[in-house]
């Protein structure tokens, strides 16, 4: 029976409602056992209010002590437990707690609060995280109680049973004597078999002895001890019966230092919320619940204790005072008492109401008849037969007071129209005269026609016997104006109703068509009789769609008291037709106005639109936006380093030749062509997108760098196989492929897109038709994306203008001349704000063809900052600028350069340009015509890296250049390296005798300026003469240099 019980509670807590947080609760005895329910009384009294999902078993220890109930129990926890997770497990007393100890490689880190624990040793729950409350009876403190209350005391009996827990009380009792061994002789063991056994031993004792009642709740047959049990106990024994829990209480006994299982539950609550609200906090302490002191007074004076030391809070069941005792007696009369005074107050009251509503019906009197007189309808008093009695003012005026005769009815007076005539002869000759409202038209020779709204009113008492009937008309004449006004502004209304060129529909109450215009049905294709009377639901396309009184309990609003929404109508002929409803509800009805627009059109636009959004038009493929998109997603799937996904960049190969020789048609449909092959090649889960021009990106869902290569070589195998034709031509397709494998070490779409490029371009530079993988290992990878990068600097730079000017000192050799000649350099900063290298993002700029833009902005900003200070340029020598090969052919560039160097206040002569040798040799008549027009404008000519070329001298004289700098390749290490010293001179010479002017480049130390003083070189340049500095600091100093010869340096020929 108990397991069965088990289970129901089992099934029934299976299907609880889940909360934020599980709690199982898990008593060791019965329900319906007192110490039990007062602990689930207690722990349920402190948790009210607390959002917690509770879960609440009972063991029935009590009842059944066998080993094997208690296995059976363990398996079936060890179930329940393994099946199900709980943020917390509470548990009453000994056995309990045993259990869960038995359970704990199941618990894992579950917090057990416990309770009602006694015997306590931290071993009972070792293995277990877990704190609570332990029951610490203390015996001390009863039985100091009991010699304050019964001092000739001889001996105490402790009364326990045969259960497990009765044997580990007395084992602590004996522990106790034994550290307190002046109790050993008064102290005694009573262990009954039976309750009657126990009736008979207390009904042999005297009051020389005391019965401390400690635990007996159940026999040795395993009984369980009732209420009846306690009460014959306490009637039978001859001694005083105390206690030490709050079982016996009430029943006869004296009482004790109380263990409470209220407090025990209350306690342990408190430390579960404690638990709950802070997990990852160590477990809270032990705790020990107070015991109190209760005694029950009318036990205490039957046994005759001395109890007047004793606090009254310690006391129950006490004998109530007079006033307690006869407060019922004291209150009835108290309310009688305020009853007559209450009926004798009000008696005065409404005597004085009397004479007050006397005096007030008396002004009434005088007021009405003001009233009636003063009064802005026409009013009067007719008798039975119409004849006027009585009336106001304006009523006789009305009638012309010479005109109206009172000897005969109201309605033979000549001005009534004839309806009105009837209509008053009409209700005095019926036999029901009820309440008549009804308007009339009359005749005024001071207002001429007039409308009057008349009522006729009965009396409620007949004056004299005589029926009397209240005429009273007030005139309506404007009301009526104005209502035909409204009727025919209703009519306007309808008209523009009808002729509006949207649709407009009418609902009632019960969302049924009343109205609809004659728009509406053109647009839906229907006749009114087809739609009045229907559901305007019964029109829409979808049958689930909400009702317009639906849309209402909405809380958006496009506008206030306005509700918007889009929805597809069906058209009588069966498409679909979409509206862009405004549902309005009427004022003053439960009516419905909606407002329609159509907007079919615009949704196949929109439609339309969404899918241009996406897709590809030429190729159907996805678009670039969706693949960033898709991009993003895969990168976030890849943070818990659980998958790997890869991202192939394509390339098609020479597309630009056959644009340029067959067409540009030619080129599309070779490019659908290849996406075709593409989307056949690919897995069924990969994202094909265009990206622009001839590239593609495909975005390879869970595929390792192993699977990314096969897809790659397969793509390279596929078009390499299949023929494109087009027309007469035919050709064989090939792509380069860049693969970037998306792992932890992807950061962002833009860096993944990029590092998939860089790969792309690499295999591009490897002989195309290949697949190149990019590692972050590879340095050439590595720094195509760092040039990449830096493209996008060198863009921001360009458009905030935050290029920087630096500039290297250039020297004179000889000692001689200005010291202010310098080479102008730019620098540009990281986001960081760290300088980035000009050997990264020049060669980058004239990769992407952007150099011509930096030339620009730098002649700009140097003829700008010298422009500004006058001074600076009066002492300049030369000031060296360095021009990209790029924009020696760039028409734009030319011709900005020649109009901002005519425009200058800056002499040309002190402005020397530098191109490359490369540069000049790769285009030698274009490098001719750009030399020859800027050197026509007093330009100095510099040729950049003379030697490196494979023809330098050859070409040095066709070239009109002045200065000609010497590679620093050669010049570095002449002091140390006989070659290059032989080459300085020979460059150095043939120069000379070309009439050309030399600089050395890269003049590290005083060895190498030492060896180019001994060749006659004219000028060096490099850190061993000063490292770039900005072009203001580098100016100052020079500034400060008093130079040894004031002569200008001759820069030209001799």
């Amino acid at each position: 029976m108990p397991l069965f019980l088990f289970f129901i509670a089992l099934i029934f807590s299976a299907v609880a409602t889940a909360q934020e947080q599980k709690v199982l609760v898990v008593h060791s005895y019965h329900q319906g056992f007192f110490w039990t329910d007062s602990i689930q009384r207690g722990f349920a009294q402190q948790l009210e209010g607390h959002p917690l999902d509770i879960r609440i078993l009972y063991l029935d220890s009590k009842r059944s002590q066998s080993q094997q109930f208690f296995n059976q129990l363990e398996s079936l926890y060890r179930t329940k437990l393994s099946e199900e997770h709980f943020d917390a497990i509470v548990v009453s007393d000994n056995n309990a707690l045993a259990l869960m100890q038995r359970l704990s490689d199941v618990l894992d880190n579950t917090p057990v609060i416990f309770s009602g624990i006694n015997n306590y040793e931290p071993s009972l729950h070792q293995g277990l995280r877990a704190t609570g409350v332990i029951e610490d009876v203390d015996l001390l403190a009863n039985l100091a109680l009991i010699e304050r209350l019964h001092p000739k005391h001889k001996q105490v009996l402790v009364v326990s049973d045969h259960s497990v827990t009765g044997a580990a009380l007395r084992a602590q009792i004996e522990n106790f004597l034994d550290n307190n061994p002046i109790y050993r002789d008064k102290v005694r063991h009573f262990i009954p078999d039976s309750v009657e056994t126990l009736k008979q031993k207390v009904s042999k004792m005297n009051i020389d002895n005391v019965v401390l009642f400690w635990t007996y709740y159940r026999d040795i047959h395993g009984n369980i001890a009732t209420d009846k049990d306690w009460r014959d106990i306490n009637q039978a024994s001859n001694a005083p019966v105390f206690m030490v829990h709050d079982v016996g209480l009430g029943h006869g006994a004296v009482g004790g230092v109380i263990q409470s299982g209220y407090r025990q539950g209350f306690e342990a609550a408190k430390l579960l919320t404690q638990v709950l609200d802070n997990p990852e906090k160590p477990l809270p302490a032990v705790v020990s619940a107070e015991s109190d002191i209760k005694l029950d007074y009318q036990s205490v004076v039957r046994w005759g204790l001395g109890a007047e030391q004793e606090a009254s809070s310690v006391f129950f069941n006490k004998p109530a005072d007079f006033t307690e005792r006869y407060a019922r007696e004291i209150k009835l009369f108290g309310s009688v008492l305020v009853a007559m005074t209450i009926i004798i107050l009000l008696l005065s009251y409404y005597l004085q109401r009397i004479r007050r509503s006397e005096s007030i019906a008396r002004e009434s009197q005088a007021i009405l008849e003001s009233v009636f007189d003063q009064s802005m309808q026409y009013m009067g008093i007719l008798d039975q037969h119409g004849l006027l009695k009585s009336g106001n003012d304006r009523l006789q005026s009305l009638f012309n007071r010479q005109e109206m005769r009172v000897d005969r009815p109201l309605w033979h007076h000549k001005n009534w129209s004839e309806e009105a005539r009837q209509l008053l002869a009409s209700y005095f000759h019926s036999s029901h005269r009820q309440v008549a409202t009804f308007e009339a038209e009359i005749w005024s020779k001071e207002h001429g026609a007039m409308v009057l709204e008349v009522s006729l009113k009965p009396f409620s008492q007949q004056v004299a016997n005589q029926e009397q009937y209240l005429f009273e008309a007030r005139d309506i004449t404007s009301r009526k104006a104005m209502e035909d006004k409204l009727y025919h502004r209703e009519s306007s209304l309808r008209n523009y109703y009808e002729q509006q060129p949207v649709m407009m529909v009418t609902l009632d109450s019960n969302n049924r068509v009343q109205e609809v215009n004659r728009f509406a049905q053109q647009l839906l294709g229907y006749q009114p009789l087809d739609m009045l009377g229907q559901y305007l639901c019964s029109f829409y396309c979808d049958e689930k769609a909400l009702y317009p009184r639906q849309v209402l309990l909405q809380p958006q609003q496009v506008m206030n008291g306005v509700w918007r929404r889009e929805i597809e109508y069906r058209h009588a002929d069966g498409h679909s037709v979409w509206v862009r409803e405004n549902i309005r509800p009427l004022r003053d009805s439960d009516q419905l106005l909606i407002v329609g627009e159509d907007i079919t059109e615009t949704k196949k636009l929109a439609k339309q639109l969404e899918y241009q959004a996406r897709y590809d038009l030429l190729t159907d493929t996805y678009n670039r936006n969706y693949f960033e998109l898709e991009l993003q997603t895969a990168l976030r799937e890849v943070e818990s380093h659980r998958r790997v996904h890869a991202m192939l960049y394509l390339d098609l190969d020479q597309l630009k030749v056959l644009n340029d020789t067959v067409g540009h048609d030619a080129g599309d449909a070779a490019i659908q062509f290849c996406a075709s092959m593409l989307e056949e090649v690919l897995p069924y889960n990969a994202v094909l997108a265009r990206m622009g021009g001839d590239e593609f990106a495909v975005l390879l869902k869970d595929c390792d760098e192993h699977g990314a290569i096969n897809i790659a070589k397969q793509i390279i195998s596929t078009l390499g196989e299949q023929i494109f034709r087009w027309e007469d031509t035919q050709l064989f397709m090939s792509c380069s492929v860049g693969v970037r494998i998306i792992d932890h070490t992807a950061e962002t779409p833009q860096m993944v897109h990029a590092q998939a490029d860089s790969a792309c371009h690499a295999a591009k530079e490897q002989g195309r038709n290949r697949y190149n993988l990019f590692s972050l290992d590879n340095e050439e990878l590595r720094h195509r994306q760092l040039e990449m990068q830096s493209v996008n600097l060198v863009h921001e730079a360009l458009s905030s203008k935050r290029l920087e000017l630096f500039a290297q000192r250039i020297l004179n050799l000889s000692g001689e001349g200005s010291p202010l000649c310098f080479e102008i350099l730019v620098r540009i900063r990281d986001a960081q704000g760290n300088y980035l290298s000009p050997g990264v993002f020049v060669p980058a700029a004239e990769r992407y063809n952007i150099a011509h833009w930096i030339d620009k902005q730098v002649i700009s900003q140097t003829l700008e900052w010298f422009e500004a200070r006058p001074e600076v340029v009066e002492q300049l020598g030369r000031c060296a600028i360095n021009l990209s090969g790029q924009s020696m052919g760039n028409q734009e560039f030319i011709d900005f350069l020649l109009a901002r160097l005519q425009s200058s206040s800056i002499p040309c002569e002190k402005i020397c340009l530098e191109i490359t040798e490369t540069a000049a040799m790769s285009n030698i008549d274009q490098a001719l015509d750009f030399f020859t027009r800027v050197k026509a404008l007093g330009c100095l000519i510099a040729l950049d890296d003379f030697g490196s070329g494979l023809s330098s001298f050859g070409y040095l004289k066709k070239l009109p250049v002045d200065i000609v700098k010497i590679d620093g390749l050669f010049v570095r290490d002449i002091n140390v390296n006989e070659m290059d010293r032989v080459m300085v001179r020979s460059i150095n010479d043939l120069a000379k005798q070309m009439g050309k002017v030399t600089v050395a480049e890269f003049v590290e130390n005083d060895q190498v300026r030492a060896c180019l003083v001994d060749l006659g070189v004219d000028y060096g340049q490099g850190y061993g003469i000063g490292h770039p500095k900005p072009l203001a600091e580098l100016v100052n100093e020079l500034q400060q240099l008093e130079p040894k010869s004031r002569k200008s340096s001759n820069l030209s020929p001799a």
